[in-house]
């Protein structure tokens, strides 16, 4: 997106162990192999040896702050020579883990509780014949639990208490000791005497302390931003930490792209921490629950602990995915902001999911017509399947650093006798207010002239009765982000968005249909950040008006 980037993953304490740990292993694969590679691709390889040795904000009298960075890497192992570097950048985002350099140098506080307990983590593959189909908790005889999550691959997650940290104890010589054996132990004891549980394979296996701490600020100075296990650190109960992670990374790296290029204002990165830090609040509260991490180990924490286990079952049979959501943090809703505006005159719908802040729902469209970009991924010889002719949502709200219009225009274009006129009519809409948006706001043409410089994707999305017509029509045509037109046959996806698909008459363009559906804006990291009832030329100019209230 026309940035000059650096990555430097350098000698992080949390990554050390693990790659110590579990050569060739899970983590190792994926960081590696797949986000490296991917960064690579775009243009910005991952830069690994370095460490961090000092940075700062350099701020002078009449001219714009920058931030100034230190750091080295050994060249020469045999006699222990180094390289240094000093880096000049208008931005630093620190996501060095829990034991973050970056907010030690900045003396950013970190504020929160170390428990006492100890426990052990173990990734991999087990025998057993415990029942494993969700999220198992065992309070054993000894008083000690037990947690299991499923992962990928049959693998799982398992957490088991063991005693509590003494002041002679040293954690690291704890780690460099740790057998598989111990662990297995101290997994049984928790467990009937007659249930098998025995391990397979081994992908990650740590003993740990639970900090559930939170920086105190996200932004120092404007110019150093904390992101990840830097910013916020809590139990791994659940499973949170990479989902919390990744979620900071995305909420950050397409605000740092807009300002960076010139496309917003600077206050922009201030919604990062506004909306960001009492996700981690969340988390860390969750997790907390989840572990049953009171330091009290009277009655009150054990019937805590079988509350726990007797209700999450009920609730997993109610809705098998709610827990899974809840996890994975995809239910949230950021507050009302100045990029997550309500309208300024219609009332919000009455349902927090369809509110602005929260993150756009998923659903099926059908494809009404097949273009070039939709058949390059076809076999010519096969029929098209109920399957390729369905697309998701979500897979057209792709594209790093997008703005994605979902245009829901309800059953305003159904009516075949008025089709044409009213197609025409919302294409050249569309067609005026894209290229007002294109010729303000684009990014720049950095990596090839075949790469997209829009910010804006609009999408027409419509239900009712289809016709050969509605296939056959200029919308169908478009390429995708183009305005193309998407058919919602069960009206789902409006329903997930709280869209009426029926006219209300209001007098704002009642007369053609367009008043009913509405427009919704989707942010670049899949949020709602705003939306209008209708697709009249009235509700395109508040569209307008939210771009010019957001960028600059």
């Amino acid at each position: 997106m026309g940035i000059r980037v650096r990555i430097i993953e350098g000698t992080h304490a949390r990554t050390l162990e693990i790659l110590a740990m579990v050569e060739d292993g899970f983590i190792d694969k994926f960081l590696s192999k797949v986000l490296a590679k991917e960064l690579e691709a775009m243009g910005v390889p991952v830069e690994f040896g370095w460490e961090l040795v000092d940075t700062e904000v350099v701020e002078s009298v009449g001219e714009e702050s920058y931030v100034k960075t230190v750091i080295r890497q050994t060249i020469k192992p045999e006699n222990g020579e180094r390289e240094h570097q000093v880096i000049r950048s208008e931005y630093l985002v620190g996501s060095d883990g829990g034991r973050s350099t970056v907010r030690h140098k900045l003396n950013i506080k970190f504020p929160g509780r170390t428990l006492p307990n100890k426990s052990i983590m173990f990734d991999g593959i087990v025998d057993t014949d415990l029942e494993m189909k969700n999220a198992v908790t065992i309070t054993g005889v000894n008083q000690k639990t037990l947690l299991i999550f499923g992962m990928s691959d049959n693998a799982y997650r398992v957490i088991v208490e063991v005693d509590d940290f003494t002041p002679d104890e040293d954690l690291d010589q704890i780690n460099r000791e740790l057998t598989i054996e111990e662990f297995e132990r101290h997994a049984r004891a928790c467990l009937h005497p007659e249930t098998r549980f025995n391990v397979i394979e081994s992908r990650w296996l740590t003993c740990y302390r639970v900090n559930e701490r939170r920086a105190e600020t996200y932004n120092y100075k404007d110019r150093i931003l904390l992101a990840g296990d830097a910013a916020h650190v809590h139990s791994p109960a659940g499973g949170q930490g990479m989902n919390t992670g990744l979620q900071d990374a995305h909420n950050l790296a397409w605000k740092l792209a807009l300002v960076l290029n010139k496309l917003a204002p600077p206050t922009l990165l201030q919604t990062y921490q506004d909306e960001r830090m009492p996700m981690a609040d969340r988390a860390i509260a969750l997790s907390s629950k989840i572990l049953a991490g009171d330091t009290d180990q009277g009655a009150v924490h054990h019937c805590f602990r079988r509350l726990f286990l007797l209700v999450s079952p009920l609730l997993m049979y109610i809705d098998p995915t709610a827990f899974p959501r809840m996890l994975s943090m995809l239910e949230i809703r950021y507050p009302a902001n100045s990029i997550n505006q309500p309208h300024k005159s219609q009332a919000q719908p009455k349902n927090e999911e369809h509110q602005v802040g929260a993150r756009a729902p998923d659903g099926p469209l059908d494809r009404l017509s097949y273009v070039s970009e939709d058949l390059s991924s076809l076999d010519n010889d096969t029929a098209l399947t109920r399957k390729e002719q369905c697309v998701y949502v979500q897979e057209l709200t792709v594209g790093v650093g997008r703005f994605h219009i979902l245009v829901l225009a309800g059953n305003s274009l159904s009516d075949k006798a008025s089709f044409k006129a009213r197609e025409e009519a919302l294409a050249q809409r569309m067609k005026e207010h894209a290229v007002q948006w294109s010729t303000r706001w684009q990014y720049p043409t950095v990596y090839g002239s075949n790469t997209d410089s829009q910010l804006f994707k609009i999408h027409v999305i419509a239900t009712g009765t289809m016709s050969e017509d509605h296939q056959n029509g200029l919308l169908a045509q478009r390429a995708q982000g183009d305005g193309r037109l998407f058919w919602d046959s069960s009206a789902a996806v409006h329903t997930s968005y709280g869209v009426s698909t029926q006219a209300k008459g209001r007098g704002r363009g009642g007369a053609n249909g367009m008043d009913q559906g509405a427009i919704v804006v989707i942010r670049p990291d899949s949020h709602i950040g705003f939306r209008v009832q209708g697709v009249d030329k009235a509700a395109w100019a508040d569209v307008t008006e939210y771009f010019e209230a957001i960028l600059a």
